[in-house]
Formats: structure tokens, sequence, C-alpha cells
């Protein structure tokens, strides 16, 4: 199973989410972590976010049988205010090499 995950938390609680994530998922971006999980690991990560998780803490989780359906763009300015983003496919997920 395909598993994008994200947090937004306090900041003294980034480090803890951050910390659980890097385990089981790649840390893509600054709160951003994904790979490949089993339904069982990803049951047990389920259940160690439910013993973590404190009010306020939101976390998004997007899942997909077979990464090979997602679709996956990153938008950016590059330093740029003005103008269209630039938009890119990246297609990285969908190879074994690059998720392990």
């Amino acid at each position: 199973m395909f598993v994008i995950m994200t947090y937004d938390v306090n900041a003294k609680r980034t480090g803890i989410y951050r910390k659980l994530l890097s385990r089981y998922l790649g840390h893509e971006q600054f709160s951003v972590f994904f790979g490949d999980l089993t339904p069982s690991t990803l049951e047990k990560l389920h259940r160690e976010i439910n013993k973590l998780m404190v009010d306020g803490d939101k976390l998004i989780e997007i899942s997909a049988v077979n990464r090979h359906n997602v679709d996956v763009a990153f938008w950016s300015k590059d330093g740029r205010t003005e103008g269209l983003p630039t938009v890119a496919s990246d297609v990285r997920h969908k190879s074994d090499s690059q998720i392990l």
C-alpha cells in the first residue's frame, strides 16, 4: 500500500512526529513522508499515532493500493513572485529503488 502522510502540529511537537514517521516512511519535505507499507504495518503506525496525538494535532493520510496509480506534481515559483508557478510531474514514487 502506498502512503503519503503529512502533519501540522505545534512546533514543539514536530520532532516527535518526524521521528515516528521516519521509522515507517521516507522523509520527502519538512512534514511530508511517503512510502510503501503493508496493511499490518500501516495499522501499527495508526496505533502509534493514536497514542501520540493530542488536541490540536492534525495529520493527513493519502493511501492507494498501488503507487503506480498515484500521480504526484510539485508546484513551485522558484524564487519568482509573479506569473504562473512551475508544475513538474514527479514519478520517483513509482520506482522501487527510490522508495527504499
